[in-house]
């Protein structure tokens, strides 16, 4: 074997070791039969006499994996079993690693344990960190997260419900499962022939899948990092130590590692006094050894929305998607390049990442800059650029891990500076710009036939109509393989080819494959694929003459309660930022470790990616999930499904958060026409969404309140209000239903624009005219009139100011037939 492949194999082993140190964990909180642990005993009778240790994890751990089919099982797992020994000499390779393995170990959570005692009957479950975040510094009231699978997405308990859970048994339950896919001859037969980053992919899911919603530390009163951040956090680290020092860290002098040593235990004895609380600033000799990059896609709101009418959903969905797995496979390109792992891309959703790398990395980011800057203008001009940002951290940076400020002001500076690396060589290139071009991506267009449109003569844009293709693929398709491929040096001429400007090929099918993502989260099946994709993938279909085919624009607005139109419903979670810069580990130590950061992402995951797909798909089945995921989403559907759905959104995630301050404002966009661009609508939302609803500021209960509202039917509801507001709308449905009269919609509506201009509104007249109402009426119908007339008074004179958003609504649901003519909205 030659050095390289030496040097590959352990940073592979390093990798897996590092992913599954603390796997014994999940194998100890299930029933562990006798014959199991007479095994664990007879293979580590040596080290758990010498260390009086009985059972630990790091042995138990070590067992399970050596039965497995994973990959480098002696080695793997005599790692697992050392990686708590202390080290000072190091006399192997197998000793560095072990070495690595601790020290990033300690460096992911800065955990404290005492890892000699005992398991005993307090196996915890874990608290959420999501229910216990305060942006005004307020104790909360503790709940815990189930243990359970991650597609699952239950919402957590409180601690006397989670105390009636029979602990060992859902753990056992779970482990079972877990152990049998590890158990699986084909992640052996696969590895060594090309297929590693098959299975290493593999290998990381189902960690995801089962260890999300468990535990890392098992002795703490109140653990509250996963497992799965844990270990892939220790990896991410190990990965970038091993990277940073890779040409130092196996040099021998008199057959021992010295240099690797004397690396490793200065970095050990930081990593101590930082977790020991024994300074508040970084110690002058902690070097900047790790590095983080944040890469953020910019002009995904132009891109998304800038396409035609023509298969309008097709193509918004396709965007979405390309959106979604631009920034996962760019990502990707860097740590492939950096020769690191799919645990160093610490966050991917929303058109941004972040990666974890060794501090040498930071070093070439120009050149990586400047390489993407290169590859996108040739596929999209100056329509869509990937910023990177990065910085150079020390150990005492990791164990704080308060970089997103600094990572964020880079890209706002570098946002001015756009395509500087590409200005002077490929935009001064003389172009042909004879013939008609593309108004959307200024490609030229070729001539074609549709057959559907009786063999019209048109133009057509390859490019923007394989996003068409690529939304068909998504919605009639069931698995989608990612795959590693040479690198396109040309000009990219469909969608396609954009992923392989960066060495990525995307193939669809509908045959079951352990290593490809499952499309449709609701019939994801971890025996038949990897995991499911990262985009949102519920869509509303309607019964056509041999199949269901996904409904289009003019179908969803049919669908209509009234008003035929489809709109759009867009919404994000508030002070997202402020809320990692609460975090810390509990109000003694006042930290923030790596691991911690990504617990709480992977939560807040949890609820975009599935929840919400959920209650559409169960509750809101005629809408369809453009996208979702991160902290965002938008769903597009019939009007009238919408402030329903919206109001669904906001109590689920109150349910799963069990934090009454956090939320997620919205707004509503409804299109002026069936054929209105979808582009237009969904810019007109952001803005709603930007503009109005996270600037509505107002006061309930002597309380001053921002945010946490919604924007529809031209006007600010806050998330306090919308149950009043809802209650409106119901209460003058059913005095129309009782038939009284719609005009007053009219006469109301007069009387608030009054008010909002504050002119006299002569309430006087309102009263006599609820009188004369009255009259009308029976004694139900009269009774039900005075109590509306009631609950719309503030103060006996003013009409409640949402009464207004009220009427719209019910006008629209209302509505049996189109007006002639419909102005586009304002804000």
């Amino acid at each position: 074997m030659d050095a390289i492949s030496e040097k590959q194999n352990l940073k592979h082993i390093l990798y897996l070791a590092s992913l599954f140190h603390d796997i014994g964990k999940f194998r100890q909180r299930g029933k562990m039969s006798d014959v199991l642990k007479n095994g664990i005993k007879d293979e580590y009778k040596f080290q758990i006499s010498e260390n009086k240790s009985g059972l630990a994890h790091q042995y138990v751990g070590a067992y399970v994996y050596s039965k497995s089919k994973l990959p480098y099982r002696d080695t793997v797992s005599a790692i697992i079993s050392r990686h708590h020994e202390q080290l000072s000499n190091l006399n192997s390779e197998p000793d560095v690693l072990v070495k690595i393995v601790s020290l990033a170990d300690k460096l992911s959570a800065s955990e404290r344990e005492n890892y000699t005692a005992q398991p005993d009957d307090k196996i915890k479950f874990m608290r959420s960190i999501i229910s216990s975040v305060s942006l005004n510094n307020v104790e909360k009231v503790k709940f815990y997260k189930k243990v359970s699978k991650f597609s699952e997405a239950l919402e957590p308990v409180e601690q006397a419900a989670a105390e009636q859970i029979s602990v060992e048994d859902v753990y056992e339950k779970l482990w079972s499962e877990f152990e049998k896919f590890i158990s699986d001859g084909e992640l052996e037969s696969r590895w060594g022939k090309e297929n590693d980053h098959d299975v290493l992919g593999r290998i990381y899911y189902l960690l995801k899948e089962y260890t999300s919603n468990i535990p890392s530390a098992f002795y703490y009163n109140e653990p509250d990092i996963s497992l799965f951040s844990h270990s892939t956090t220790t990896a991410a680290i190990a990965v970038a130590l091993y990277k940073q020092f890779e040409n130092e860290l196996f040099e021998k002098q008199n057959d021992r590692f010295v240099k690797a040593a004397e690396i490793l235990n200065k970095k050990e004895s930081f990593s101590r006094k930082y977790r020991e609380n024994k300074t508040s600033q970084a110690d002058p000799e902690d070097e900047e050894i790790f590095g983080v990059i944040k890469g953020d896609i910019s002009g995904i709101q132009d891109f998304i929305y800038k396409t035609s009418w023509r298969n309008g959903l097709k193509k918004l969905r396709a965007r979405s998607f390309f959106i979604a797995y631009l920034s996962e496979i760019i990502a990707r390109y860097i740590i492939d390049k950096e020769g690191l792992y799919q645990s160093n891309i610490l966050y991917c959703g929303g058109g941004h990442f972040y990666l974890l790398v060794p501090a040498k990395t930071i070093d070439k980011l120009e050149e990586y800059q400047k390489d993407i800057e290169e590859k996108m203008y040739k596929a999209f001009g100056l329509d869509l650029a990937v910023l990177l940002g990065g910085i150079k951290i020390n150990i005492y940076d990791l164990i704080e891990f308060k970089v997103h400020d600094k990572l964020a002001r880079i890209l706002e500076e570098k946002k001015n500076k756009k395509f500087e690396n590409v200005i002077d060589l490929e935009m001064f290139i003389p172009e042909d710009f004879s013939g008609p071009r593309c108004p959307y991506c200024g490609r030229k267009m070729l001539q074609v036939t549709r057959k559907e449109e009786e063999q019209e003569e048109a133009f057509e844009c390859v490019f923007c109509e394989s996003f068409a293709e690529l939304g068909r693929k998504l919605a009639t398709s069931e698995y989608l393989k990612i795959e590693k491929c040479p690198e396109l040096i040309t000009p990219p001429v469909n969608v396609y080819e954009v992923f392989k400007m960066f060495g990525y090929e995307l193939k669809f099918s509908d045959n079951p494959d352990k290593f490809a993502f499952a499309i449709d989260k609701a019939t994801y099946d971890q025996n038949k694929a990897m995991y499911f994709t990262k985009m949102a993938s519920y869509v509303y279909k309607k019964a056509g003459k041999y199949y269901e085919t996904p409904a289009d624009l003019e179908t969803i607005a049919q669908e209509a309660e009234g008003l035929k139109r489809w709109g759009l419903l867009r919404g994000d979670v508030d002070n997202l930022g402020r809320i990692f810069q609460t975090l810390q580990v509990s109000d003694k130590e006042k930290r923030t470790p790596i691991s911690f950061v990504s617990t709480l992402s992977s939560e807040l995951e949890s609820f975009f990616s599935i929840v919400i797909e959920r209650i559409v798909a169960e509750r809101h089945e005629k809408c369809n999930v453009i996208y979702s995921g991160g902290d965002d989403f938008m769903i597009l559907g019939p009007w009238s499904e919408l402030p329903l759905l919206a109001k669904d959104i906001t109590n689920e995630f109150r349910k799963y958060s069990k934090n009454d301050e956090l939320s997620i404002s919205m707004a509503i966009a409804v299109a002026p026409s069936r054929k209105f661009p979808v582009y237009k609508l969904g810019t007109l939302a952001g803005e709603y969404l930007d503009d109005k609803a996270k600037s509505y500021k107002r006061t309930c209960n002597n309380k001053e309140l921002e945010k946490s509202a919604i924007y529809m039917f031209g006007g600010c509801v806050g998330w306090e209000e919308f149950d009043k507001v809802e209650a409106f709308k119901n209460d003058l449905e059913s005095l129309i239903n009782k038939n009284v009269t719609k005009n007053i919609f009219y006469i109301l509506t007069r009387l608030i624009e009054k008010q909002e201009r504050n002119e006299p509104t002569r309430i006087w007249r309102l009263y006599y005219y609820i009188a004369r109402l009255e009259e009308r009426h029976n004694a139900e119908t009269k009774k039900e009139i005075h109590e509306l007339f009631n609950k719309i008074l503030v103060n006996k004179n003013m009409i409640h100011p949402k009464l207004k958003i009220s009427i719209k609504w019910l006008h629209d649901k209302l509505r049996k037939t189109e007006e002639r003519k419909i102005k586009e909205p304002t804000i």
